[in-house]
């Protein structure tokens, strides 16, 4: 494998990545685009706000490559070796979640654009986030056909959804164990309800939001991101999907962040696509084998093999791709 430094421009920033190509290419490569879950994770699938590497975008890009297929990762906006680039904190927020998207389709065509890359087979790989970014992507108007598409460990439900189911949770779990009195968890759970109206409603988050929730994400700085990540539905993305496209979907047990029943609810909603589940028992959110223990995410940078049944499963997946 042949793992190359290379950088493309999205709008006014210069993105820095890593192209890997198989050896021994018989002539132009398929070649898979790659990206990463949510907050400043980078190429490798680190997260700069865990103190420790964890290198899933790094497995599959190595698993690609004995595969026979290329593939380009890279150093999302906030993190890694591209950074912030001409921007601020505050600047990344304003700009919303479409970025993202944005910066996917220009690193999509920069793959095409490769040598050794035949631009007529590629796939698109999204990890957690990544995945929705994926989806979001593979429906764009500008975007080439797709010889497939992976989503692992998927956001499958609304954003907004999913957080309220968190820490709604968290709150619940919190009263039950005496630690939260009963008349500050409605103040929460009321907060929670009208900041996601408001969201919404017209893009805004409410100013008295009990300082919890704001701890949480939800300040107006982060207001346009997480509304314009919120109106991107996984289901009604899966059903906009191109006709007969393949796609792999993954969720494990273990997984603290992605439940199998939003997964399920997810395949259910890809009526067009040629959907390959596959569903594990001992493995957490990054693809790491944790065995029987509950995942606390503190796992995520332990040194743990991959997960073998994904990769085996991955690569039978991607030899019965169309060539």
């Amino acid at each position: 494998m042949v793992d190359t430094e290379i950088t493309f421009t999205s709008g006014d920033v210069t993105v820095h990545g890593s192209l890997l190509v198989p050896d021994r290419l018989a002539g132009p490569a398929p070649a898979a685009l790659l990206l990463a879950g949510s907050g400043p994770t980078d190429r490798n699938g680190d997260s700069g706000v865990m103190p420790g590497p964890i290198g899933t975008l790094r497995f599959l890009a190595e698993t690609l490559a004995e595969s026979g297929i290329a593939s380009l990762r890279y150093d999302k906006l906030g993190s890694g070796e591209t950074g912030l680039g001409p921007y601020t904190v505050d600047d990344v927020a304003g700009l919303g979640f479409s970025v993202f998207v944005d910066t996917a389709a220009d690193a999509l065509r920069n793959l095409a654009a490769q040598p050794d890359i035949d631009a007529d087979r590629l796939l698109v790989i999204g990890h957690s986030e990544g995945a929705l970014v994926a989806m979001a992507l593979a429906v764009r108007e500008d975007t080439p056909t797709l010889s497939g598409l992976g989503l692992v460990e998927p956001l499958a439900v609304r954003l907004l959804d999913l957080l309220t189911r968190q820490i709604t949770g968290q709150v619940d779990a919190a009263v039950a164990a005496g630690q939260l009195p009963v008349e500050l968890a409605d103040q929460l759970r009321t907060g929670l309800t009208a900041a996601v109206e408001s969201l919404r409603a017209d893009g805004t988050v409410p100013d008295d939001l009990p300082e919890p929730l704001r701890l949480a994400g939800l300040v107006s700085v982060n207001a346009k991101a997480l509304a314009e990540e919120d109106a991107l539905d996984p289901r009604d993305l899966a059903t906009r999907l191109p006709a007969g496209l393949p796609v792999l979907t993954s969720c494990a047990d273990r997984d603290i962040q992605v439940a199998r029943a939003d997964v399920d609810a997810l395949d259910a909603a890809l009526t067009g696509a040629v959907v390959t589940p596959v569903r594990m028992t001992t493995v957490n959110h990054v693809l790491k084998e944790i065995g029987d223990r509950p995942s606390t995410g503190a796992d995520y940078i332990e040194d743990l093999p991959f997960s073998s049944e994904f990769r085996t499963a991955f690569e039978n997946w991607l030899a019965a791709l169309p060539s």
